[in-house]
This record gives C-alpha cells, structure tokens and sequence, in this order.
C-alpha cells in the first residue's frame, strides 16, 4: 500500500511541475524582464550576407537593431508618453511621434506609420520566423522576441501605455473595438394632409 502511494505521489509532483514548466510568461514578467537575444540566420546571395536582428529589454524600453545589407537601430519606451519611435539609420536619429492610427486616411504615409512597418517586418521576418525555443518561454530567444513583439504590438498599435508601478493588463489580446453606438434613427415626418 505504501509503495503505490509513494508511486502516486511522485507521479504527482512529476506532473504538476511538468506542466508548471509549461505555462507561458505573464505580462508582469514580459515588461520586467531584462534581456538580450541575438537571432541570426543566412541571407540573400547563397548566404553570403548574415541577416541579424538583436533585442536589448530592460524594464520598458527595447532596443531593436536589425541588420539586412546596413544596420537599423529602433528605440521603443512602452512606459513613456506619447507613443513614438526613435529611429537610427546611417541618415541619422529620427522620433516618429503617432499622431492617427496606422491604415486610417488621417495618419496615411506618416514617419511613425513607415518606422512602425519596418519595425514589425524586421522582428517578424528576422526574429520571430528564425529564433529557436519555444514562444511562452522567456528563457528562448524565441520567448524573448514574442516578449518584445507583442510589447511593441500593444504600445504602438493599440496606444497601450504600460507602467512598472501598475498591474500589467493582459498583452496577449488585443483590445477589442466597440463600434460606436449609432445614432437613432427618427422616422421622417409625414408630408401633405392627413388622410381621415
């Protein structure tokens, strides 16, 4: 009897550490943590040029640099008001400041809009389609690019500002988009006489 209790126990304990082991990084822990990750693979021209994409978190700001034929530095705070970018290129250092939502008439070919796409194809591209290790570990660089994508994703599209001081809303949903309450609709008033 105490042999299959000592085996149920053990399997036990196997088990939930196990599956412990397989939750994914809350967003208190993605916007604390602190981290370098540098992903590179082999590029264009029978891989003679090396693409690299390299993310430097500390806190709330992110370091992006990403290099296809020349490199291209990203600064992004998800702490610090109002939503921008800070862009370094061999033109120099650039803040693209939002000022409409990007894919709307108003922000059409913005500064912020062009550096937000640039931003999101090279972590997409270079980062999160090559880093190794499993996405809901901030132990893989897989996990600490996911980290900074959906940082990224939340501040500069959804306008989400975040803070170390504040409980960190859930940054794996985007917010949903409630469709203004539409206007009542009055009936027309009857033209011409009444009819008895």
């Amino acid at each position: 009897m105490r042999s299959n209790l000592f085996k149920t126990s053990v399997l036990v304990a196997l088990w939930s550490s196990s599956s412990h082991g397989m939750e994914r990084f809350s967003p208190q822990a993605c916007l604390e943590a602190r981290y370098r990750s540098v992903i590179s693979h082999s590029g264009p021209l029978f891989g003679l040029f090396t693409r690299e994409l390299v993310v430097d978190k500390k806190d709330c700001v992110l370091k992006v640099s990403h290099r296809r034929w020349v490199t291209h530095d990203w600064v992004v705070d998800v702490c610090r008001e109002p939503v921008h970018i800070k862009s370094t290129s061999m033109t120099g250092v650039t803040v693209a400041k939002k000022t409409a939502a990007c894919g709307t008439p108003e922000a059409g070919e913005t500064d912020f809009c062009k550096q937000y796409s640039a931003l999101m194809d090279a972590i997409q591209d270079d980062g999160l389609i090559f880093a190794e290790g499993d996405r809901d570990s901030l132990a893989s660089p897989h996990g600490k690019t996911y980290c900074a994508y959906v940082l990224m994703e939340r501040y500069l599209k959804d306008s989400l500002m975040l803070s170390l001081y504040t409980p960190v809303p859930d940054i794996f949903q985007a917010p949903t988009v409630r469709p203004p309450k539409a206007a009542a609709v009055l009936a027309p008033a009857p033209v011409g006489p009444k009819s008895p």
